[in-house]
């Protein structure tokens, strides 16, 4: 998608103010990349092949039928899955590809990005065969009208069944795997930040606008790092250190059920009556969107490009779906 293409919200004089220490941030950031950058090997190693990854996203085909049911609604996460995969794939070599990666990795509708990252881990919780059995155990009991009925991501009645525990564990060890490789990106995105600032063309190239840069503030006592940091806090209310919601969790079985359903009746089974997401997480999602608007549109160089790119379509979105986490897994 072109930037002209999103939409923008927002005043951004808070961040124009700051444009001008884009470039001396790079320096400032040069510790915590390189400390960063440390565990990279470790958590590559536990990082999944993208065959892991599923459903696989790509374009419906000549002839084939197109996806419904909950694999429908986890479509726009599977895309953001595999902007993410493209990104690990690229060697993030010049200021072009950048922009490439950051057009994948952005979105414009917060609140089915967050309904769409419930139904992928609702698939995910479907493939536990202990969870599985317990859905099967329900529709045995109780019939698939009576069931259905109960799985609309509201109360408790999706984390009372059977094998449900063993669900959510499936369900966060790959909220633990996916929250590792977003750290990694960022880490590497960072580094081509610094490393586009060692071109002579990285602080030459200029993205569409044209105003020039203010170097003035890299000149006060406090470093440009602190400043924008700073005024993107008080701006922006995202944080990773909150409680994991159990309702979250509810709905994620929900849809991983209604989806073991559908495959044992061999029929499509709709998700229209769903519980809408959760509220902080769009909330999160949509403060994050702003925030990347916000940053691309002040940026004026390649470094600058990659470092929005690092700090809000990655990190931001991280810290919003790593909140299910433990405050230690995050």
């Amino acid at each position: 998608m072109s930037r002209a293409g999103m939409e923008f919200s927002g005043n951004s004089k808070p961040l124009r103010a700051l444009v001008g220490g884009f470039a001396f941030l790079m320096i400032g950031l040069s510790s915590s990349v390189q400390a960063e950058e440390t565990n990279i090997a470790a958590l590559s190693v536990a990082t999944p092949s993208p065959a892991y990854y599923l459903p696989v996203a790509r374009p419906v085909q000549p002839g084939e039928v197109p996806l419904t049911g909950v694999h429908a609604v986890a479509q726009r996460y599977v895309a953001f899955s595999s902007a993410v995969d493209d990104a690990f794939k690229s060697k993030l070599a010049t200021p072009r590809e950048v922009r490439r990666l950051l057009d994948g990795l952005r979105f414009s509708e917060p609140q089915m990005v967050a309904q769409s990252w419930l139904a992928h881990r609702g698939l995910i919780a479907a493939e536990d065969p202990e969870f599985r059995e317990g859905v099967r155990l329900a529709l045995a009991r109780d019939g698939a009208i009576s069931v259905l009925q109960q799985l609309s991501g509201k109360g408790s009645f999706a984390r009372n069944l059977h094998g449900a525990d063993s669900a959510v564990a499936a369900v966060l060890a790959r909220v633990a795997n996916d929250n590792s490789r977003l750290t990694v990106l960022k880490a590497r995105f960072l580094s081509t930040a610094q490393e586009f600032q060692t071109k002579r063309w990285g602080m030459i190239e200029r993205s569409t606008t044209s105003d020039p840069v203010d170097f003035a503030a890299a000149e006060t006592g406090e470093s440009v790092g602190d400043q924008l940091a700073g005024a993107l806090q008080t701006f922006s209310p995202i944080s990773p250190a909150q409680a994991y919601a159990s309702p979250l969790m509810e709905r994620v079985l929900a849809y991983g059920a209604r989806h073991i359903i559908a495959t044992s009746l061999e029929t499509d089974i709709s998700t229209t009556d769903m519980a809408p997401a959760d509220r902080r997480t769009t909330s999160c999602l949509n403060w994050a969107k702003l925030n990347l608007n916000q940053c691309v549109a002040a940026a004026h160089f390649p470094s600058e490009e990659a470092w929005c790119t690092a700090t809000h379509a990655i990190e931001d979105v991280r810290a919003c779906w790593a909140m299910v986490l433990p405050q230690a897994d995050r």
